[in-house]
């Protein structure tokens, strides 16, 4: 069985692979977008999405990983938020796959194609707009709910720091809030996209970090039933979460 603290160390990787994955890949993948992109993808200037692509695949992977690992360690807290957890997280992973096959077949509509064929490119465009309301939905509204359970369970549990457990619940509503706006049809300031973005960005490095570092905090075990008050039932009153 593995033990928390190695739970711990590799949850707080993923974390960061998935934060590092979910910047860069969407930088690469960015540029098909904007005006020109289609031409810039059919004379070849396809590898940079490629790679976004693939590295969109790994964040995928490490969003269902993060999920999959921390199951054990928050069903001990609330098993039914726990689980909602795990489904938030899955929906997440699995629109953020969306987002990425959509990106994908974006450049391959047009890949190759000489620029007379590019009067009409409706695969491409319908594709795009696909990627980009899936996107949103996984990156902002999915990762938000998320957020909340995962960061009510940690505080309910004490299994980090109230402080950092805080952080994250004003973080992850900051960024649901972010996408429910834009879903709406809002149009945000890049200003204000990165100040509800931000939060949620840096404490997840700063909660990555704690976990490699520190592991998770002793999980109190419920005393038996008949024991005096206050008495845990059997030696030793918690589990080390840390190992």
């Amino acid at each position: 069985m593995v033990s928390d603290r190695t739970t711990a160390r590799v949850v707080g990787i993923l974390f960061i692979v998935a934060s590092v994955t979910a910047i860069l890949g969407g930088s690469l993948i960015q540029p098909i977008t904007e005006s020109g992109g289609a031409l810039d993808v059919a004379t070849g200037g396809d590898a940079p999405v490629v790679a976004g692509i693939l590295l969109e695949l790994v964040l995928v992977a490490s969003v269902g990983g993060i999920a999959a690992l921390l199951f054990p360690v928050l069903r001990r807290v609330h098993e039914g938020m726990a689980m909602g957890y795990v489904v938030a997280r899955t929906l997440e992973a699995g629109v953020l796959l969306a987002a990425s096959l959509a990106a994908l077949v974006s450049v391959a509509s047009v890949r190759g194609l000489p620029e007379s064929d590019l009067a009409d490119i409706s695969a491409f465009d319908v594709s795009l707009a696909v990627r980009e309301q899936a996107y949103l939905v996984g990156s902002l509204v999915m990762l938000g709910v998320g957020g909340l359970l995962l960061y009510a369970l940690l505080y309910r549990g004490r299994l980090v720091p109230v402080w950092l457990s805080l952080w994250g619940l004003a973080g992850a509503a900051l960024i649901l809030l972010r996408g429910l706006l834009e879903m709406g049809g809002v149009n945000l300031d890049v200003a204000v996209q990165a100040a509800l973005a931000a939060p949620i960005g840096l404490q997840e490095m700063v909660l990555a970090v704690w976990l490699i570092v520190r592991g998770f905090r002793a999980i109190p075990v419920p005393a038996a039933p008949g024991s005096s008050s206050g008495t845990p039932a059997g030696a030793g009153a918690t589990t080390r979460a840390g190992g």
